[in-house]
């Protein structure tokens, strides 16, 4: 390092004013003596005129007069060598005296007329003297000592210097005072600027005395060198950490600059100097890794110990000494400066780099690796340029910019210039850092993302980098964003961080896209789910930051950054099935800050002329961000906004007894904070958000103790509809700002106080946003009407208060769009009308009363097309109109009195008709035979289309016969759903009498596969599509909308009801099992229907059972969450569903199939906690009798038995404590009664009903459901960990000892391949398990057979089928089904660990006798007609799938009836479905 040098005060000179204007006689001046006798000193005025006279005349003197006046030069130039004039205290002196000497050297060259001791008196005064006076332009004689700079450097004379013996003091001198005169960055003390021919003739004097001198002092490498350094932020500010720009230089300093042109001009001679430097330094390294080395010598190290050794230093016997470690650093940040700035120097050093990949140590691997990659980046001492900054929220965008990659950095010290491609200059090193992505220690491979990052960024230094080293540096990268080391994938990510807009899109978007497989962007968004909290954190806001900026270029039109990161908000928002609080917190943050509802411009920048709209650009970015969505992703952020208005609920009712208990005084205040306290742990349940329940609580308790009014006032300007966007906005900021200036501690609860508030607030559905979302349904611009449409229609549903302002204009909309003839309304019109008649039903006196938009909406009634829009033009006559009773009339004399089937429009006034039934169902009852004729007589009675025997099972497209016949359908049910039974005299006759039709028509379509024809058949996909609408039509019946209907729903019927769980067609089972979840998700359905999901335990689709294992799990832990146990409820009823199954039997293997589904029901709902209670409902089970058919008693009690020893097993195989209850549960009454008595009831109690054969087998039966499939590690490190994996290995082999003993078992365990589903496949053979016996032992099952496995059950599910009609029933409010697609597919991404690891099975048990013949029998394999692999019971009941219709119907096993019904009070502690 320079070496600070204090300068020494400047001398006025004596009377040098007279200097200037003294007259020198030309013939005196090499005769006037210069030097005096002892006691007799010149004059110094006198001594100066000499000197300066001297030096003028030496001046005008060419070059080649000096061999001619040699004599009398010569002497004069040993006088001018005295000590007198040398060692003169007058500064002037001696630079009049050096001035002439220089003039000497040139007159008097080649042979200088001095000896070594004169020489070395001379250039010690020149080093010590004429140097550093240099360093001041207002030195008197600065002149002087810039001709004697020049003259030394032009003449070369400086060279005499290494003729003088013991120089190396001198020139080490020279060297440091020169580079100290230019280390203050060009300037003086005093901030004068140096001149520009200084610090040249510096470096060419310095270079010269590089090249004359045969041996450099070793001190000259180590200043020439340290000059390199002034670019390192961490030798010019300590502290100051590397790459800060705070400490960074603005441009090189001169000093910086003389020493690179030194180190270029000279550099064959530098080389080998320069490399003993590093020699030095890397020796000591060297002798630290020896240290190492040489750990425990004569003593065997541990696999442990050599492990460890890779992670740290902690094995070395003494660790290398801080300063060492200090220097080895700075030589490697020079090396880095040397690359850029002289590379030739370094040649015989990169090699030495390239050894320390190969180190034990990991820190020096990690430092070889950090200083090759700089170097490829051509990044040098001063570090990398300051990461490229993302702002979302900027307005232009950052995307609109016309900024090329490399403009944003202009300090040359941190601009990334190699001088050479590296990796052309040394191949064999840029190939040992390749190699580094796969080294054992994390450190090292964090090292290599961090600069493979930058490689990628800067293009190998500004060089370029091949197609070849590009496309493999990009591979490498990507697959360290899924290394198993979290500290790995966090240095990817922010090495991805440190990229600017314009670099992700042109470089990293090389390989591919966020749903390119494989890719950068596809890695980085599968980190969205990682485990780690802070790798997710940061890969989730640094692609949240990638989308808000990359928004506008996608507004635009911009079709390559659509196409690279367009899908990330729909990757963000797929994060939250993984149903993690914290995950959700996560993505709720990131989307609202950067890339969602949170976009603004700066306030400053209103809506004024010439402005931008800031409340404009918000809705275009929501837009794009909707349109863009995938189905999944969709369903979630609509779902966030639908829960808005429940959190809305949640904070205005906290707020309200925060205040009312502010009030209280005296007793009533302990009740008071009671309540609140009570208020505060409920409320923060329904917050999916909230990661951690309890300390959010403690926060609003101290928020609560807070009592600020203001504060309150301020959340609820937030969630209030009144409030614009920028008053949300400001209400938030000062709400924060008030906690965090409250007392000590209060700050705190802002963690959970604003994720609860931007919850709750209008920041999406904003009455700011719906000016300009109406504008863009109404024009389309930029491709966004259609996400218009369906915001709005969200808007209206979910905040109408917002929409009031804006349904005028909409309405005007329909009015100019009323249909004419035979047009077919656009798509974004029905989602106009949809959203006009949402509102209507909500807020009716908002909408317009004209006579014109009524007619128009008769219009739509009649002739719309599609018939949906026929629909809800009705809803918006029957729900707004003030005449509604004329319009009704009308639409009436329309469609029923005047329809004919087939004609133009007939589905559109089937679906009017359909909506009137619901709606106005009192208006139509003149008619109801008209329409009963019409639904029944010409459509539903009708068979028009043929069967035809290669008919496909299920169309996606319906036709117009079908579509009629589903409108018919409707037309029926909503009759019954609009009739109003207390109008009638006798209002349960009145009731049972108009449901008995209706519910008859539907369980015949259920009963008989959706035929209703005795004399013709219906083609088999009407059929399907009918079967499935009438299940839904119950379902809708039996919601909580329509109480009444509920009960007609019979157990026997409900059972029958069951088999559509299990239908032959797939398709049928999506949109049944859709529904169930929709409805039970609101809460429209009683309990009783979870258990026709749990039926999907043998579901041959993965889609749909991975949707319904998912959504089963969700709906389990919400039920844990809130505690009220009502998926436990559901285990009796759903074992009498088995019990009553048409698939039930005595045998063992039926009975194995019911295992499968207890093991499926446990799989999704049991935990360690609620195990007890389930347990107990298997218990309880044998203390009842059937209430449905007391004479089949006995198969609830083998259900029970069996129930109970699975839960056993299953509690063992988890590792769980099975907490028994005490007490007494109730049970559901009519499906369950009383025992006659008690003798009865201790004779079944005794009695074990479970086959003795199958209580054997039962163990490993439900082991090998549970048995958890070896899988790979994944990126994210997470892995499948074997439970007592030693042990069960030992238990293990004994049973292949036995192995050719075993005969009859040993058939038992072939595995059955798997089943590929089939549409056609009967039910029959479709609800069986696809397994055989579960004796087989573990050790018999290969691992390929067992990954395979888990491999096809860890398949991403597709999305089900939903049902159309199920999401537009008008008398069902939307806003109810709030998250029910969200929770569908919850913990979707841990489908495949449903179950925690288990160990391996318990040693087999003692080898059982030969089985007799049907033993063999039943696990005997046969083949069916089309060559699959099924058992014989399967086999007698498959049906091929071009058999005749009636062939089909008679296929089906006949189902078992029930004689009893439900009654409708409990006599059993727990009140009915009915009830």
């Amino acid at each position: 390092m320079p070496r600070a040098r204090n300068k020494a005060p400047v001398e006025e000179p004596a009377q040098a004013e007279g200097v200037q204007d003294m007259e020198v006689d030309e013939a005196s001046a090499l005769n006037a003596p210069l030097t005096w006798q002892p006691g007799k000193p010149i004059v110094v005025t006198e001594l100066l005129r000499r000197l300066k006279a001297l030096s003028e005349d030496l001046a005008r003197r060419e070059q080649e007069d000096g061999d001619r006046d040699r004599e009398i030069l010569a002497p004069k130039a040993q006088e001018l060598a005295s000590p007198q004039l040398l060692h003169h205290k007058d500064k002037g002196v001696k630079a009049f005296t050096m001035l002439c000497i220089v003039d000497m050297f040139r007159l008097l060259a080649p042979d200088a007329p001095y000896k070594g001791g004169q020489l070395k008196e001379i250039f010690m005064l020149f080093t010590s003297t004429i140097v550093p006076a240099l360093a001041n332009p207002g030195d008197p004689y600065n002149q002087q000592h810039d001709m004697i700079l020049a003259s030394l450097t032009t003449v070369k004379s400086v060279v005499l210097v290494t003729d003088i013996a013991g120089s190396d003091p001198i020139l080490l001198n020279l060297f440091t005072n020169c580079f100290d005169v230019l280390a203050g960055g060009g300037k003086n003390g005093v901030g004068e600027k140096l001149p520009k021919n200084l610090e040249y003739h510096m470096t060419t004097m310095l270079s010269t005395l590089v090249d004359e001198s045969e041996v450099l002092p070793s001190g000259v490498v180590d200043i020439i060198l340290a000059q390199f350094l002034r670019a390192d932020p961490n030798a010019l500010s300590s502290g100051q950490r590397k790459g800060d720009a705070a400490a960074v230089i603005p441009e090189p300093p001169p000093a910086y600059n003389m020493a690179r042109a030194v180190c270029n001009t000279c550099s064959g001679k530098l080389e080998r100097a320069i490399g003993q430097y590093f020699n030095s330094v890397l020796i000591n390294l060297s002798e630290i890794e020896s240290a190492k080395d040489g750990k425990g010598r004569g003593k065997k190290r541990t696999h442990a110990e050599s492990e460890d050794e890779d992670e740290s230093d902690d094995g070395l016997m003494t660790p290398p000494a801080e300063s060492d470690i200090h220097e080895v650093e700075k030589a490697h940040r020079l090396l880095r400066e040397l690359w850029r700035s002289c590379p030739d120097v370094i040649q015989n050093i990169v090699p030495q780099i390239e050894i320390e990949l190969q180190a034990e140590t990991a820190w020096i691997r990690t430092m070889a690796v950090q200083t090759l990659g700089d170097m490829i980046s051509g990044i040098g001492a001063a570090g990398p340029p300051p990461g490229a900054v993302l702002e979302p929220a900027a307005y232009p965008s950052q995307s609109l910019e016309d900024v090329t990659p490399g403009q944003f950095q202009q300090n040359p010290l941190l601009m990334p210039n190699a001088p050479h491609a590296f990796s052309s200059v040394y191949p064999s090193a840029y190939q040992a850092f390749m190699s580094r992505i796969k080294d054992k220690a994390p450190t090292v491979r964090s090292a290599w993302a961090t600069e493979a990052g930058r490689i990628i960024v800067t293009s190998g230094g500004g060089k370029g980098l091949d197609d070849e080293q590009e496309k493999i540096l990009l591979y490498h990268f990507s697959n360290a964003l899924a290394d198993a080391d979290e500290k790995v994938r966090l240095a990817a990510i922010n090495a991805v961080a440190q990229f600017d807009f314009f670099s992700l899109i042109q470089k990293i978007g090389k390989s591919g896209s966020v749903a390119t497989p494989g890719s950068v962007f596809s890695h980085l968004a599968d980190r969205i789910k990682d485990r780690k909290t802070t790798v997710r954190n940061a890969a989730t806001e640094l692609l949240a930051k990638i989308w808000g900026v990359a928004a506008g270029a996608i507004a635009e039109g911009n079709e390559r950054i659509h196409n690279l990161v367009g899908a990330i908000p729909s990757k963000i928002l797929d994060a939250w099935y993984v149903n993690d609080h914290e995950i959700h917190a996560l993505v709720h943050r990131v989307l609202q800050q950067s890339a969602g509802d949170s976009q603004r411009v700066t306030d400053s920048q209103g809506a004024t002329s010439g402005q931008p709209d800031p409340d404009a650009i918000r809705a275009e970015r929501i837009l794009v961000l909707v349109r863009d969505l995938d189905e999944r992703a969709k369903g979630v952020f609509f779902s966030r906004q639908a829960k808005r208005s429940n959190y809305e609920g949640y904070l205005d009712a906290f707020l309200k007894l925060c205040e009312d208990a502010s009030n209280i005084a005296g007793d009533g205040v302990k009740e008071a904070k009671k309540k609140l306290d009570k208020l505060a742990d409920a409320i923060v349940r329904p917050f999916d958000i909230i990661a951690d329940p309890t300390s959010a609580a403690e926060h609003l308790k101290k928020f609560a103790k807070h009592h600020d009014r203001r504060s309150y006032q301020l959340i609820r300007f937030c969630y209030s509809a009144e409030s614009d966007y920028r008053k949300i906005f400001k209400a938030m900021k000062e709400l924060t700002k008030r906690m965090e200036e409250a007392p000590t501690g209060v700050a705190a609860v802002l963690d959970t106080l604003v994720p609860l508030v931007r919850s709750a607030a209008v920041l999406v559905y904003n009455k700011s946003h719906v000016p300009a979302i109406v504008e863009i349904a109404r024009t389309d611009a930029k491709g966004l009407g259609p996400a218009a449409h369906e915001v709005l229609k969200e808007i209206s549903m979910r905040a109408p208060d917002v929409f009031k302002v804006h349904v005028h204009e909409l309405c005007e909309t329909l009015k100019r769009q009323t249909p004419t003839g035979d047009v077919e309304v656009d798509e974004p019109v029905v989602d106009t009308l949809k959203a006009c008649a949402g509102f209507a039903r909500r807020f009716p006196e908002g909408m317009p009363k004209d006579r014109d938009f009524y007619k128009a909406m008769v219009q739509y009634a009649v002739r719309g097309t599609p018939s949906k829009a026929a629909k809800h033009a009705v809803t918006v006559i029957t729900s707004s109109a003030d005449k509604k009773e004329m319009y009704i009339k009308d639409i009436q004399k329309a469609c029923v009195k005047s329809f004919t089937y087939g004609e133009d429009g007939f589905l559109s006034k089937l679906a009017s008709i359909s909506q009137l039934r619901l709606l106005a169902n009192q208006e139509c009852e003149d008619s109801t035979e008209s329409i009963m004729e019409i639904a029944i007589g010409q459509v539903l009675g009708q068979v028009r289309v043929a069967a035809e025997p290669e008919e496909p099972e299920w169309a996606e497209e319906i036709d117009d016969d079908l579509s009629a016949k589903l409108w018919a359908l409707r037309i029926l049910v909503n009759g019954l759903r609009g009739f109003n039974p207390s109008l009638s005299e006798d209002p349960e006759t009145a009731l049972k009498e108009a449901a008995d039709p209706v519910y008859k028509l539907l369980n015949t379509l259920v009963q008989k596969d959706g035929e209703l024809s005795k004399t013709s058949s219906t083609p088999a996909s009407q059929r399907a599509h009918l079967r499935l609408a009438a299940a839904i039509q119950l379902l809708k019946l039996s919601c909580n909308t329509n109480r009444n209907f509920d009960a007609l729903l019979t157990p026997n019927d409900f059972n029958e009801l069951a088999k559509v769980s299990q239908d032959p067609n797939a398709h049928v089972r999506a949109g049944f099992v859709a529904a169930l979840k929709k409805y039970l998700q609101a809460g429209l359905l009683s309990n009783r229907f979870y258990g026709l999901v749990f039926l999907y335990a043998f579901e041959p689709d993965k889609s749909i059972k991975e949707q319904t294992v998912t959504w089963l799990k969700s709906r389990a832990s919400m039920s844990s969450r809130m505690k009220d146990n009502v998926i436990e409820a559901v285990f009796p009823r759903f074992m009498s569903l088995l019990a009553h199954h048409q698939d039930f039997g005595k045998g063992v293997e039926e009975l194995e199939d019911l295992v499968e589904y207890i093991v499926f029901y446990l799989k999704c709902v049991a935990s360690e906690s609620n195990l007890g209670l389930i347990y107990h409902f298997a218990q309880r089970l044998k203390t009842v009798q059937d209430g449905i058919d007391p004479a089949k008693s006995e198969d609830l009690y083998i259900v029970s038995d069996l129930a109970e020893a699975v839960v056993r097993v299953f509690q063992e195989v988890q590792g769980w404590s099975l907490q028994v209850m005490s007490g007494r549960v109730g049970l559901p009454t009519g499906l369950f009664g009383k025992l006659p008595s008690h003798a009865v009831a201790q004779e079944i109690a005794e009695k074990r009903y479970l086959p003795d054969e199958l209580a054997e087998e039962l163990e490993d039966l439900v082991k090998n459901l549970l048995k958890s499939k070896s899988k790979k590690r994944k990126a994210d490190g997470s892995s499948t960990q074997a439970v007592k994996k030693q042990k069960s290995a030992v238990k293990a082999e004994p049973k292949e000892k036995k192995l050719p003993v075993r005969e009859a078992p040993k058939a038992k365990t072939a595995k059955t391949p798997k089943r590929k589903f089939v549409d056609a496949l009967p039910s029959s053979e479709r609800r069986k398990s696809t397994r055989q016996s579960g004796a087989k032992s573990y050790a018999e099952e290969s691992d390929s057979e067992a990954d395979e496995e888990m491999k096809q059950w860890q398949e991403d599910a597709r999305e089900g089928a939903e049902d159309d009609d199920a999401g537009d029933d008008v008398r069902m409010d939307d806003a109810s089904v709030d998250d029910a697609s969200v929770d569908e597919e919850a913990n979707k991404e841990n489908v495949g660990e449903s179950t925690p690891p288990t160990s391996d099975p318990l040693p087999a048990a003692p080898e059982p006798e030969p089985e007799d013949e049907v033993t063999e029998k039943r696990v005997r394999r046969v083949t069916d007609a089309k060559g699959k692999a099924t058992t014989p019971r399967k086999a007698a009941t498959k049906v091929a799938k071009k058999d005749s219709v009636a062939a089909k119907a008679t296929t089906r096993p006949a189902r078992a009836t029930r004689a009893a019904k439900e009654t409708e009070k409990d006599i059993m502690d727990s009140p009915s479905d009915s009830d």
